[in-house]
């Protein structure tokens, strides 16, 4: 198999100015670490919520090596931390529950510099998830690293809203500025280890009115159907939502309601091979392409040869023998077209591997959208994870090797729109 992780963020909105300040709190991280995120990410449901959790997981481990390095006597637990809860990070992207010493710790996590930042609503209003400190991470997912650029504790947080009284955004968050986050990370380190956690009061926790969680238990059950393709802020009321974050058993109704079925409609690439495609591929748009190497369609061919030729200029190779077919994504975030190319590797062997190439290109008279996030994954683990900021620097396109009893699953991200494309497989018995 062939694996790439998840995307490195933009390097022309990453400053690195700003990450050459945390040098002290860099940390590196391992193969290992970018691969128990990855595994994380592959279990949210929610295509939006994929990418922050990847990065928080990441911020969690880092964050987790740092403290031990910087002080072995203070003890830290991160295995209970919600993140590691599929069920929860599927709703809440962002550390909680984070055990150092005996505080409680949250860890939201961002890949880039700016002045403003995003938080889940409910790390701070329900009870159950607040924390006595709140620690900014970033990642450097390129290089490998995180670092700490910022901390505030409970009390901090309800001064400044005191103050400022920030309101929860559409999505569920609020933003926070900058300004209020102590960058001392020596200051975290002194209050994590002399601070009595008495000195931070935290909100008590209580139970929720049976009444109020039968009647949210009833709508979501009247939009269940809805509950797989549209986020939870468009269905139930942010008072609602603060029931449901309460409640443990709600929250894995709704990991199980957007749970993919097990059973998917299959793209047969098989009979790509023999100049044929199937009903599914049919109905969702694709169109075959006769000949990969001499198609005689001219909208296609214009577009798929210079597609093939710049391919074949970073080695990759498309043989005479390979079936493929093409669909149109549209969006109001921009158009592209998705080509599926596939062939075998061994024609004669008995036990066959097969090669999925996934390439994106232009619709005719068409430009190309930017930031289009390209994803393959089989039933375990993501594949291939590219962000192509500029699509004008290269061809987006991904590769992967699988045997006959394989599938694959592509999803394309252009800005907000997401387009998960049913899984592809020989369909040979």
């Amino acid at each position: 198999m062939i694996y790439q992780p998840p995307p490195t963020p933009d390097s022309n909105n990453f400053d690195l100015l700003d990450w050459h300040c945390f040098n002290d709190t860099r940390i590196e991280l391992q193969p290992a670490d970018l691969q128990q995120a990855a595994n994380l990410s592959q279990s949210i449901h929610q295509p939006e919520q994929r990418w922050q959790v990847y990065l928080c997981a990441l911020g969690a481990l880092g964050f987790a090596q740092w403290l031990q390095e910087r002080d072995s006597h203070l003890t830290i637990n991160i295995n209970q931390a919600s993140i590691w809860q599929p069920a929860y990070a599927n709703l809440v992207a962002a550390a909680c529950k984070i055990q150092v010493g005996n505080f409680q710790v949250c860890l939201v996590t961002a890949n880039k510099f700016n002045n403003q930042h995003s938080f889940p609503f409910a790390v701070f209003d329900v009870p159950e998830l607040v924390a006595h400190f709140y620690v900014l991470m970033q990642v450097d997912e390129e290089q490998n690293q995180v670092a700490i650029s910022g901390f505030i504790n409970y009390e901090q947080y309800l001064q400044y809203q005191n103050s400022a009284h920030p309101e929860i955004e559409s999505d569920w968050t609020y933003t926070l500025p900058e300004s209020i986050f102590n960058q001392d990370v020596d200051k975290l380190l002194l209050n994590l280890r002399c601070l009595d956690e008495n000195a931070i009061q935290l909100p008590i926790t209580s139970t929720t009115p049976t009444e109020k969680v039968i009647a949210l238990q009833q709508k979501l059950e009247s939009v269940k159907s809805q509950i797989p393709t549209k986020q939870l802020c468009e269905l139930i009321t942010l008072a609602e939502a603060q029931v449901l974050l309460n409640n443990p058993e709600l929250i894995n109704w709704i990991y199980k309601a957007t749970t993919p079925s097990i059973i998917q409609p299959l793209i047969n690439v098989g009979l790509w091979l023999q100049n044929q495609i199937d009903n599914v591929a049919q109905e969702l748009g694709w169109m075959l392409m006769p000949s990969v190497a001499l198609s005689q369609m001219r909208d296609f061919s214009e577009g798929f040869d210079a597609i093939r030729s710049t391919l074949e200029t970073t080695g990759v190779y498309i043989p005479l023998t390979a079936g493929g077919a093409f669909r149109d994504l549209d969006s109001e975030c921009g158009s592209l077209r998705l080509y599926a190319i596939m062939w075998l590797l061994d024609e004669v062997s008995d036990t066959q591997e097969w090669v999925l190439l996934i390439a994106l290109g232009s619709q005719p008279h068409t430009a190309m959208p930017q930031n289009i996030k390209l994803e393959i994954n089989d039933e375990t683990q993501i594949l291939v994870s590219e962000l192509f900021a500029d699509s004008s620097k290269g061809i987006p396109y991904g590769r992967v090797i699988g045997d006959v009893n394989e599938r694959f699953q592509v999803t394309v991200t252009v800005e907000d729109a997401v387009f998960e494309i049913p899984p592809f497989g020989m369909g040979w018995e």
